[in-house]
């Protein structure tokens, strides 16, 4: 790759068909999530929602991911997920679990790209992060993703894979009057549609008399 912009290596079919149905799947989350719950005939509620946002960012903690990267894999902002850590007691314990075990376990060996770490890089690509935004949420140093770009056809067609389904932009050649606009319902998907719940205090917290 070099310095200053991407360079995107020519892929064999296999491989790029593959990475193709890899990325597709790390994508379609909602999807599955909507798949799931269409037979039960009910939206999800904010607490099913939070809980399994948690429990994504708990799998990434456990796995050897920081917080960051925790936040692109589990598909929440960093905003969102500082907050849940700052009034959520008992997920900022179980958070604190996760990373001890994945301590004690080895898990995100220092100098070694994980297979946890790249799939963060190909989420953030899809999402529309740069390359090197992307490396750097997943905790992968510069040098070393270069270094795995140039020994691995595999990397590449991943990489490739990801970046064609990011959202398009705008082109800002194209004259105003021939622009096109963001489609809502396919380009970006900003929110999801949720059940209100009543609201609860946070775990931990002491009881109104």
């Amino acid at each position: 790759m070099e310095q200053g912009r991407a360079v995107y290596e020519p892929e064999e079919p296999e491989i790029g068909r593959r990475a193709a149905h890899v990325v597709a799947w790390l994508c379609a989350r909602e999807e599955i999530e909507a798949a799931l719950r269409e037979p039960l005939g009910d939206l999800p509620s904010q607490q099913d929602e939070t809980a399994s946002r948690m429990a994504g960012v708990l799998q990434a903690t456990a796995l050897g991911l920081g917080p960051d990267a925790a936040a692109v894999w589990a598909g929440v902002s960093d905003r969102v997920l500082h907050g849940w850590l700052e009034r959520d007691t008992v997920f900022a314990a179980a958070v604190k679990s996760a990373g001890e075990l994945a301590a004690a376990h080895g898990s995100g060996l220092q100098g070694k790209v994980t297979a946890a770490q790249l799939r963060v890089v190909l989420v953030a690509l899809s999402r529309g992060e740069t390359w090197p935004s992307a490396a750097r949420l997943a905790g992968i140093s510069t040098h070393r993703y270069r270094a795995l770009w140039g020994s691995s056809p595999a990397v590449v067609a991943l990489v490739n894979a990801a970046r064609a389904v990011r959202p398009r932009k705008l082109k800002h050649l194209t004259p105003p009057a021939r622009r096109r606009m963001w489609p809502a319902s396919t380009d970006r998907k900003s929110y999801r549609l949720v059940r209100r719940d009543d609201p609860q205090p946070p775990p931990g917290a002491p009881e109104a008399e």
